[in-house]
């Protein structure tokens, strides 16, 4: 007689099953988990905008105005030509700047020699402070950028913004401006005659298509694609550069955000469309699909456009 066994372990067809069922499974669950963080770094984002909002009015309440888009003082006239820079002598802080005290970065606002450039070695400590408040959690990891002449020789390193202000939907320079933000810019909330719902104030632009700081706009400066951009060219790094007001603001000419676009565009890295914050506190999602007369609209705070209430 022969003693009875246990079978023990897989045969290896079972073997082979379950492994399959698992990687079944895994290829299922891998697109929910990664929307799951998609979604999870675009509300973090959106969050970024409304504190930014908060900030606007706190800003606002006790000023009576909003803040400029930078602060510099022009030393000679304008070309005229759209993408020809403004002669300045800086100093060049931006609306981000401004705003510190109000997203609880006090202490921040008051190491920077605002009399003094960005590029000063006085300004090295603050402008190279990384503010998690202006970084995109879909965007690169915060880091120093460079920030770069017309001959594109750089010229100090600053911390990293994700995000920029919208100056309107006309050139970089024609004057009256039509948006929120300019050089030396005072525009009140009563300004907006277009209703503050439905004018944007500040939109994502990922620093993997342009790479701005927080700080502002060093005169001299030159934006040119990211060497992450789709559009980028190694051959000719300068393709398609924009002047410096670039560097804190943007337009809107043509069509809707899209990484096709120029270095002064707006674009964000998410793949549902590009977010932006209205000055009334609330945010909205443009894809690349919306009409660019709509878009183009929501740009200007007294353009006088028809908005769809659905939009």
């Amino acid at each position: 007689m022969h003693a009875g066994f246990s079978r023990r372990g897989f045969t290896l067809i079972e073997l082979l099953v379950v492994i399959a069922i698992i990687g079944a499974l895994v290829g299922l669950l891998l697109p929910a988990v990664q929307s799951a963080r998609g979604a999870a770094r675009r509300l973090s984002s959106l969050n970024n905008l409304k504190q930014m909002g908060l900030a606007l009015h706190a800003y606002h309440d006790s000023r009576l105005r909003l803040p400029p888009g930078f602060t510099s003082t022009p030393t000679g006239p304008w070309s005229g030509g759209s993408n020809d820079p403004m002669p300045e002598s800086g100093p060049g802080w931006s609306f981000f700047a401004e705003i510190l005290p109000h997203l609880e970065e006090t202490a921040l606002h008051d190491q920077i020699n605002f009399d003094r450039l960005i590029t000063d070695p006085s300004n090295q400590f603050a402008r190279q402070t990384i503010v998690s408040g202006f970084v995109d959690p879909g965007d690169a990891p915060p880091r120093l950028i460079d920030i770069k002449d017309t001959s594109l020789n750089v010229m100090a390193q600053a911390a990293v913004c994700s995000y920029a202000g919208c100056l309107g939907t006309l050139a970089y320079e024609d004057q009256p401006f039509n948006g929120v933000f300019h050089r030396n810019s005072r525009v009140r909330l009563d300004d907006i005659k277009d209703g503050t719902s439905k004018t944007i104030a500040v939109g994502e632009r990922m620093s993997l298509h342009t790479q701005t700081s927080w700080a502002g706009v060093t005169p001299g400066q030159q934006m040119v694609y990211a060497p992450e951009s789709p559009r980028y060219d190694p051959a000719n790094p300068a393709f398609n550069a924009r002047p410096a007001i670039v560097a804190t603001l943007v337009h809107v000419r043509s069509s809707a955000p899209s990484l096709t676009g120029s270095p002064g565009g707006f674009i964000g890295p998410h793949t549902a469309g590009t977010q932006f914050l209205n000055l009334d506190g609330s945010c909205r999602l443009i894809t690349d699909q919306t009409d660019p007369a709509i878009f183009r609209g929501l740009c200007t705070r007294a353009g006088g456009e028809v908005i769809p209430g659905d939009f």
